[in-house]
């Protein structure tokens, strides 16, 4: 169901041109960072009791397979565009799409799906009793990551609490304007979405310790 729902959004970015190929990489993003909010929330539901009272290989191991469940969830973010661009004869975007906006955007598409599978893994059942309220919780972050940066343009103090936030709108401010990709923006966008997803999992792990798995 949520790669059902990802093809629909990439549908609805590429059914008309031409589009910007950094737009529409950076829009892709966040599409992949809110469905991997909804894969990490459902993979939570079907963990083992016991094999989270084994050892901290554990944790690295699901952490590792929700990693690369947001790569292969990417590649569908970054293959769609390139069947539409050979449909409609190279005529898709503004301008040549190269084999760099394919690399960049993968890579920038995989952490926006490992900080958005990290976040969805909160609404672990363990560290919240009622489902209904971890996911509307879980929901509700969501929601703000992705308009984060239009909150603080007005309201600019909720800085203080919204860092911790994942940075995927921050991620798409970047690149707003951009014709091409540049490796010190990048870089910036790979470090803070690296940082978002280890932080929200490292909140997973304390939560579930917390309440002795």
């Amino acid at each position: 169901m949520p790669l059902a729902v990802l093809l629909v959004l990439l549908y609805s970015i590429y059914s008309s041109k031409p589009v910007g190929v950094i737009d529409s990489l950076t829009v892709s993003s966040v599409f992949i960072f809110l469905v991997m909010v909804w894969i990490g929330a459902t993979a939570c539901d079907m963990e083992n009791a016991v094999s989270e009272q084994i050892l901290m290989k554990y944790y690295i191991s699901h952490t590792v397979f929700l990693f690369l469940m947001g790569m292969m969830v990417s590649l569908i973010g970054i293959l769609f565009p390139v069947i539409m661009d050979l449909c409609s004869q190279g005529q898709l975007f503004d301008r040549p799409l190269r084999i760099a906006d394919l690399l960049w955007g993968f890579l920038i598409m995989s952490l926006s799906g490992f900080s958005g599978s990290s976040l969805g893994e909160i609404s672990h059942p363990r560290i919240n009793r009622s489902r209904k309220t971890a996911v509307i919780f879980t929901f509700l972050l969501a929601v703000t990551a992705v308009t984060k940066a239009a909150i603080l343009e007005m309201i600019p103090v909720l800085a203080v609490i919204l860092w911790v936030i994942p940075p995927i709108s921050d991620v798409t401010a970047l690149f707003a304007g951009e014709t091409y990709f540049s490796a010190d923006k990048c870089s910036t966008a790979f470090i803070i979405l690296l940082i978002s997803g280890m932080i929200w999992t490292a909140v997973k792990i304390m939560g579930l310790k917390k309440k002795g798995f």
